[in-house]
């Protein structure tokens, strides 16, 4: 990433153009003017990296209304991001130029024990702090009853966060400027519960949550925040992400985005357990790892990993293989079926 970052910067000083660093690659990239990111008065702000990252990286801007140009590193493009670190020498024009509109990503906030969440690009899942075990909830749209249940969790999405774990469990696809959000349970008690889509105008408020272990909230997949007796409440945020965007999206680019994820999760067995398919999505999108690596992205518990990475081998859909520099330790990537 830091390699991509200064290849970045290369260019921007090669165009002339004026610009700043977060200071976190003070030590990285030398010679250049560092601020911190939520200090950041500028037209445009590049984030270099990978899906996890730029999600941490909302975050920890909370409210900005400045527009995200998101460059993946690695040069293997994340599901959040149409253009790498690679690419950007053939867009620098198009971005100075002003040849690129606002795209507009709707968020969420939740309220957790009193306090509010920074705004969610993705999703929020209450889960049991103990993967796959059961917890109880009530669910209330616009303070009206709607259902209670029992399942292994629950997750609110955005139309963005509907391609992330939202769909490794069987939620809907979503279009980004739909204005709706998407509410999925996950390995309900009762077979036939089904995903809701709503209009993101309603309150949603989670009650009446029971387990025989710890729940906890988990944020966009980075920040895990105890859910104590009080209810949950999410609706939308006033403060929406706004990204750059150099076309017109339409519908077949999306699919075409989409392809190699459905086409690879159907052959995935539907038997698999959800953490099993959340394990072969990172894989999918971020590239060879090693356990540790899937641990950190999915926030998964080591056994948890472990476990679905058994079950992904015997199906034949990852394969394992041992580093040359030590061989006690192997790394993970998805079988080539070519």
């Amino acid at each position: 990433m830091l390699e991509d970052a200064r290849y970045v910067v290369d260019i921007l000083k090669k165009n002339d153009v004026d610009f700043v660093i977060e200071d976190r690659l003070s030590e990285a990239v030398k010679g250049f003017d560092y601020i911190s990111i939520r200090k950041m008065n500028v037209d445009v702000m590049a984030i270099v990296g990978s899906d996890r990252f730029l999600l941490g990286k909302l975050l920890e801007l909370r409210q900005t209304d400045v527009p995200i140009l998101p460059l993946a590193s690695k040069g293997q493009p994340d599901f959040l991001f149409e253009l790498t670190a690679t690419n950007f020498d053939g867009i620098i024009g198009d971005l100075l130029d002003c040849k690129w509109k606002k795209e507009e990503r709707r968020r969420l906030i939740a309220e957790i024990s009193g306090k509010e969440t920074p705004p969610l690009l993705n999703d929020i899942g209450i889960f049991a702090k103990r993967s796959a075990t059961l917890i109880r909830y009530s669910l209330l749209i616009d303070d009206e009853h709607f259902w209670k249940d029992g399942s292994d969790g629950l997750i609110v999405a955005t139309p963005t966060g509907s391609t992330a774990y939202s769909l490794s469990v069987g939620g809907p696809i979503i279009l980004t400027s739909s204005p709706v959000f998407s509410i999925i349970p996950v390995n309900s008690v009762n077979p036939a519960r089904r995903p809701l889509v709503l209009p993101d105008d309603v309150n949603v408020e989670i009650k009446d949550l029971t387990s025989s272990v710890t729940i906890e909230a988990v944020l966009d997949g980075q920040i895990r925040r105890k859910v104590d007796n009080h209810p949950v409440r999410i609706r939308k945020s006033d403060s929406s992400a706004m990204f750059v965007k150099f076309s017109e999206e339409r519908v077949e680019e999306l699919r075409g985005k989409l392809l190699r994820k459905t086409e690879t999760a159907e052959d995935v067995a539907h038997e698999l357990p959800p953490s099993a398919k959340l394990v072969f999505k990172v894989l999918e999108y971020q590239g060879q790892l090693s356990q540790k690596e899937i641990v950190d992205e999915t926030m998964l518990p080591p056994r948890t990993v472990r476990y679905a990475l058994s079950l992904l081998m015997s199906e034949g859909l990852v394969t394992k293989k041992l580093s040359l520099r030590d061989s006690r330790q192997g790394f993970y990537h998805v079988t080539n079926k070519d």
